[in-house]
This record gives C-alpha cells, structure tokens and sequence, in this order.
C-alpha cells in the first residue's frame, strides 16, 4: 500500500501535465486565430501517385500538429520506374542496334536467367548479344550480364579476330567472379555480328539457333552436357566424375562460368566457338534451357516465321509455358535484313535514260485515259532508289512539244498507246523567238 507522501507526489504530476496539456491547447487556438497555422487538406499531405506499398497518409489533427511544431514533415516516397534498369539498357541497345532485335525475360520462382545486349559504341552497327542460365545462385548470371559486353569491346582481338574476343570475355568474366567469391555458376552465350559474319561462343546448354535463307535451320551453339560422349570423355580423362549423369552428382552442365567447387570433379570455363556468314542468316534465336527443353530447333524457326517480328519473344515464352516449361526463360530473336547494294557499299545501277529522239513508253496503272505515258525523264524502276512519281498526264487540247520529240495526247493508236510524232529536223533552240512559240503552242500556219 503506497504511502501519503507517494500519493501527493503522483497527484502533483498529473497536476503539472494537465496545466502543460492546457496551455499547449490555449497557444494552438491563438495561433490559429492570427493565421500562423493552417490545418493541411489530404492533397498537402503527399503527392497524388503514390507506391501501392506505401501506407495511406492520414491528416495530422491539430493538437498532434501543434505538438510537432517546427519539425518538417517528410514527404511520401514517389513512384519507382516501372522497368528494371536491364530492361531500359537493352530497350536503349535496339533503338541503335541496325538488326531489329526482340528480347523477353520471363522468371520462374529461381530468377536466376538474364540477357543482356550492347552496341558499339562508334562502330558500324558491331552488336553482342548474350544469354545467362544462372544456377543455385544468381550471382554469376547477374555479374556476368554486366560486364561481358564492355569485355568484349575492350579485348585487343576485337574486331580482327571476333572468335578470340568473345572467348577471352568469358573467360575474363569467369576470373572476376572468383575473385569476387561470387556463389554458384551460369551458362553463357554470347553472339556478336561483325564484318560479313555472326559469331557464337557458348558455355553450357543455353543454345543459339540460326534460320537459314533457304528455308533450312543450323544449331551455331554447342550443348555441353553430360549427355554428351565427348564431355564425358573429357570430364573421365581430367579425372573428374559423372555420377547419376551429374558432374560430380550435382549438375548436368559440364561447362560454364563460376561453380568453382566443381572444378575439381570436371566442371570448366572452356568456351566453344562457331560463326556462319550473315547473308545466309535470316534470324537467330538465342535462349535459355527454358525454351529448348519444349521446344525443338525446326519448331522454334518455323514459330518465328510464322509469328513474324512483333512480339515474337513474348510469343515464344508464351508457348513454352504453354507447352509445360516452369523453369526461367531468356529469350532474345535478332533478325538480318538481307543485303542490298547500297548496304554493302557496292554502286547501284544506273538508271535508264530517256533518247531524246525516240521517247520510251512506260506502262502505269491505267485510269480509263491514258494507259502509257511518255518517260521524258530520268526515272529508275519502280521501287528502287532511283524511282520518282511519274508525271501527271492530262489531255491537252493541242500538241505539247517536248525538247525535240513533239506528243500529241489527242493521237491514240488502235492498240491503246500513244503515238509519237517523227522529231522534226530542228530543234526549238534553233528557231527564233517568235517560231519557237509557234512550234510550242501548235499555231504555227499551215
């Protein structure tokens, strides 16, 4: 039982804080009566687009905000991008790549896959383009997106010897995650278009695909797995171990970056290189294991073509899940307009030029007047660079002279066609003033 003294102590307390909690009061109320403090509407607290995960603002009341006077009020957090920093960069990269590129990155509960894709800078349309199939961590597939691209720009065999550059890049990447100690490992892919080819290096299972022009499909990568005799055969004689079709019991790719633990029972960093001319490419696929465990090299091509451009790698994730794929899928679809002329610097073909003493008849679209008319001018086929609209043909009342070669609209043939007047044994130039009029306006007397 508390004693009088505690008793009287305590009631002095409330006193003291009922005064304090009074006066705060009566010094809210005059401020507001001289207009020092306004009661902040819901539209002051914040700005309109909030985070969805940010907590609603409530109003302050006027006792709280008095208690807190003179301390600022920290404004809500404003919206985040939308899209990741990756997807803005790759996005940036096909507005400047001279292939058009479609790219799409679905992730399953792991996130492990990425892609990624440069264009040199300063270069003539040079692009990289690399997939990453990150596994029991995404470390690797994360760092190597990164920094393989400006590996490859920087490699002293870039752009003499495109295989070797990629190589190196890899392999560069591979020793900076070890010195990192970054966790796990990843496949690579990586495909570059230079000069007159396409280049592939490849580690691991993620594949590239290329479409042939004559309707045919060529594998450009290498799948390095333990279903492979050869990497078996390598694995045994390095002294390494298959165990349950598992480098090791753990993994089925036999090569690749990081997974440095594996080392010793056969897993290696050792990149494969193939290339094929670009003019027999039509497009390349370059995915994850995500794809190609559903869906065949022939099948994937034959989508391609059929869906076209637009969406083709949002189409091609689409029907691997469709068709049962759970795992992630990086997908990037690169496609080479075929060359022409200009494109590879070659003269185009001259134009056929008019004979001023035998006009040629080009034959138009016709609309009921005239089915031909009469090219006096320096007009390509149509279709080519060269190619100009043709010249508006109305029938005239009166023959037209043209340089040296007289047409008279009026004049039609049985078979539909204009017919020519002979040259005239002078020119308009030759004539004096007056003639020449004359000549041109069809008045000449006779």
């Amino acid at each position: 039982m508390a004693s009088a003294p505690d008793r009287t102590e305590s009631q002095d307390t409330a006193a003291a804080d009922k005064e304090e909690k009074e006066e705060r009061e009566e010094e809210d109320e005059d401020m507001e009566e001289e207009g020092e403090y306004q009661q902040p509407s819901p539209m002051d607290v914040g700005p309109v687009c909030m985070s969805p995960r940010s907590p609603r603002p409530s109003v302050p009341s006027r006792r709280n905000f008095g208690s807190a006077r003179g301390v600022p009020q920290s404004p809500v957090t404003p919206c985040t991008p939308v899209k990741p920093v990756w997807q803005m960069r790759c996005e940036e990269a096909c507005q400047r790549c001279p292939y058009p590129t479609h790219f799409a990155l679905k992730q399953s509960s792991k996130g492990e896959d990425r892609l990624t894709m440069d264009v040199r800078p300063g270069g003539n349309g040079e692009t990289v383009w690399a997939v990453f199939d990150g596994h029991r961590s995404h470390d690797v597939a994360g760092h190597a997106a990164r920094i393989v691209p400006g590996l490859v720009w920087q490699s002293d065999y870039w752009p003499n010897s495109p295989g070797e550059a990629l190589r190196s890049a890899l392999c560069e990447a591979n020793e900076s995650a070890r010195k990192e100690e970054l966790r796990g490992g990843s496949t690579a892919i990586v495909v570059a278009s230079t000069g007159d080819s396409i280049w592939c290096c490849n580690a691991g299972d993620s594949r590239a695909v290329v479409a042939l022009r004559g309707g045919g499909v060529h594998r450009l990568s290498v799948d390095h797995t333990t279903s492979c005799p050869e990497e078996v055969s390598r694995i045994q004689a390095a002294g390494g171990t298959v165990e349950w079709g598992c480098v090791g019991g753990q993994l089925p790719m036999t090569r690749g970056l990081g997974n440095f633990c594996l080392e010793a029972d056969g897993f290696a960093c050792l990149p494969q290189v193939t290339s094929v001319l670009r003019s027999e490419a039509e497009f390349v696929v370059i995915a994850s294991d995500g794809l190609w465990d559903v869906v065949s090299d022939d099948q994937c091509c034959a989508f391609v073509r059929q869906w076209g451009g637009a969406g083709v790698a949002e189409h091609l994730v689409n029907k691997a899940r469709s068709l049962g794929s759970s795992d992630d899928i990086a997908i990037v679809v690169a496609f080479f307009p075929q060359q022409t002329a200009m494109d590879v610097g070659c003269p185009s073909p001259p134009a056929p030029r008019f004979n001023m003493h035998q006009p040629s008849l080009v034959s138009i679209p016709s609309n009921g007047s005239f089915g031909e008319f009469c090219n006096f001018g320096n007009f390509g086929a149509f279709g080519s660079p060269h190619w100009r609209p043709p010249p508006v043909v109305r029938p005239l009342p009166f023959s037209t002279a043209l340089g040296s070669a007289t047409v008279n609209p009026g004049e039609v043939s049985g078979c539909g066609t204009m017919r020519c007047r002979p040259p005239p044994t002078h020119t308009l130039r030759d004539l004096p003033l007056g003639a020449a009029l004359e000549a041109a306006t069809g008045t000449a007397g006779g």
